[in-house]
């Protein structure tokens, strides 16, 4: 027993029960083998309750002791009709009766104990839960508060922020009217990222990953919506597939959006993308400078960036709407040694799941 641990109801049980036995054995007037008959079953019980409550515990009933003892009385009660009727039987056979009763007790109190130990290890698991619940309770209180404080950043990002980039905009393109000064343009640069970090901070902290209805979208046709929306400057597209999948159409046109940026951003003004479908996805490619190995890893990770001017939260906001869908990705290399990102696990529509197109 460890030195800084008290002794337990099991042990103490087991002590006397050997104590009793040993007691009930030397007033017995039995002959020597009816007595270690008889002797034996309780002092087996003694022996296993005390090594038991010596080795393992002493950490489970040291602080329920009460509830031990009760359901020990309550075993030793339980078998008082049992100890009776030993004895009524011992009466017709060489024995001793109040040995018998003895015996009979024994097995009583020791089952009593093993019901107090699994008693004692249910309490103090629903005493463990009581306390784990109430700790989730005041997590959640204050991730709700978290939650709240983020809504009101974010509505000050999307709105009150937007305000002055704008007004800022605005004196610059009127400020070109009477200077061609570089500066300008320098100035309205910072307002564009400015903009742009802006607009994917709210996305992703806003929409997080929630997807708000899921129907059949054709690839095509949302590929091409998601590229009128972005810069695209010289950049080509080119949607190999007429595959539909189900998905949440605003929150896969914002996937496609960032994708074709980023490719975009770091392919050249003229690369060009390909979108294409998979046996259990699609995948969206360029033909751009791809992305290191070491970094494919990561790529998806807050504030990673392959270079250019952005805040590495394109990506980010990808895999976050992406694993709402339950879609997997994987990033890899293209034909031309440009980017490539697969996406697996794509549900499809029936007409699509019967081969038929």
């Amino acid at each position: 027993m460890a030195p800084d641990t008290q002794v337990n109801p099991v042990t103490i049980v087991g002590v006397l029960i050997l104590i009793t036995t040993a007691v009930m054995s030397v007033l017995a007037a039995v002959d020597l083998e009816v007595l270690a008959l008889q002797a034996s079953v309780p002092a087996v019980i003694g022996i296993g309750l005390v090594a038991y409550g010596w080795s393992c515990a002493d950490s489970v009933v040291a602080a329920k002791h009460r509830t031990v003892l009760k359901w020990t009385v309550t075993g030793l009660l339980a078998f008082v009709i049992l100890g009776f009727w030993f004895g009524e039987m011992a009466s017709r056979a060489n024995t001793s009766i109040s040995l018998s009763i003895a015996g009979s007790l024994t097995v009583g109190a020791a089952l009593g104990t093993v019901i107090g130990v699994y008693a004692t290890r249910i309490n103090q698991t629903n005493e463990q839960l009581a306390e784990t619940v109430a700790e989730l309770e005041q997590a959640n209180n204050r991730l709700a508060m978290k939650n709240e404080q983020l809504d009101q950043f974010v509505d000050v990002a999307s709105h009150d922020l937007r305000n002055p980039v704008n007004v800022a905009k605005g004196r610059i393109e009127l400020a070109r009217a009477d200077s061609d000064s570089e500066h300008l343009e320098t100035a309205d640069a910072a307002l564009e990222r400015m903009t742009a970090l802006i607009t994917d901070l709210v996305s992703l902290t806003k929409a997080g990953d929630q997807i708000d209805e899921v129907s059949a979208v054709t690839l095509d046709a949302v590929s091409q919506s998601a590229w009128d929306s972005v810069e695209t400057k010289d950049a080509s597209l080119d949607v190999e597939t007429e595959l539909e999948i189900s998905a949440d159409e605003s929150r896969f046109q914002q996937v496609l959006e960032n994708l074709f940026r980023n490719s975009i951003e770091h392919g050249g003004d003229d690369v060009t993308v390909r979108v294409g479908a998979l046996s259990n996805g699609f995948y969206v490619e360029d033909t751009g400078v791809g992305i290191p190995d070491d970094l494919r890893g990561q790529v998806f990770e807050d504030g990673v960036t392959t270079g250019g001017t952005g805040a590495g939260l394109g990506l980010t906001i990808i895999k976050q709407i992406a694993t709402a869908h339950g879609w997997a990705i994987e990033v890899a290399e293209s034909a031309e040694d440009g980017a490539r990102f697969e996406f697996t696990g794509v549900e499809f529509p029936d007409k699509w799941m019967d081969g038929s197109s």
